[in-house]
């Protein structure tokens, strides 16, 4: 079966979590969301059953939170429903071992003289992407899915993998004629 994306490939996954920025977030739960790439919401839908499947938790850093909330209008209550309600959801606070994690990453870059890192954003927002990454660090997600140059440039600089909607593929005809067989099983010869 193909595997829905690089990140679900890693072996040395450090647990079952994975991160979810805004982009996926939105793509989920803002109706008529747009994304430049084809597929969209039927790889966000693939990549969730794919996660379900394995029993991955997915994690959602409260400042991924609070954007899609501005943006969901009236589905609001319901997004926070699912949230509390379904326990494949952590919702992730910016916690004091989040905030030691991003002390971290500024401090090594104020060291640089570069505090930004190269990063074409205002302050705000450099320091919104790293506190994505700092949760996702500090709670050992196998990977955070994100479109986001800048969440994409702090997970990689501080050792995190980071996939973004591009590298989530569609199920191939193979993976939809898949049929598991028990672990013991052994495989038919072909006659």
């Amino acid at each position: 079966m193909t595997r829905s994306l690089k990140c679900s490939e890693l072996e040395t996954a450090k647990n079952d979590m994975v991160e979810f920025d805004t982009t996926f977030l939105t793509l989920m739960f803002v109706p008529g969301a747009r994304h430049p790439l084809a597929n969209a919401k039927e790889r966000i839908e693939f990549l969730l059953a794919d996660l379900n499947g394995r029993g991955d938790q997915i994690v959602v850093p409260t400042p991924a939170l609070s954007e899609i909330l501005i943006k969901s209008g009236k589905a609001r209550n319901d997004i926070i429903q699912e949230f509390t309600k379904n326990p494949r959801w952590f919702v992730a606070p910016f916690d004091m071992r989040a905030a030691l994690e991003l002390s971290l990453f500024i401090d090594a870059a104020i060291t640089k003289k570069d505090k930004k890192q190269g990063i074409a954003a205002t302050w705000a927002k450099v320091k919104f992407d790293r506190q994505i990454v700092a949760i996702g660090k500090v709670l050992r997600v196998s990977c955070i899915y994100s479109d986001d140059a800048g969440v994409q440039a702090v997970g990689k600089r501080e050792g995190v993998t980071v996939s973004g909607l591009a590298d989530v593929q569609l199920p191939t005809k193979d993976a939809e004629e898949f049929k598991l067989t028990a672990p013991d099983a052994k495989p038919e010869a072909k006659k």
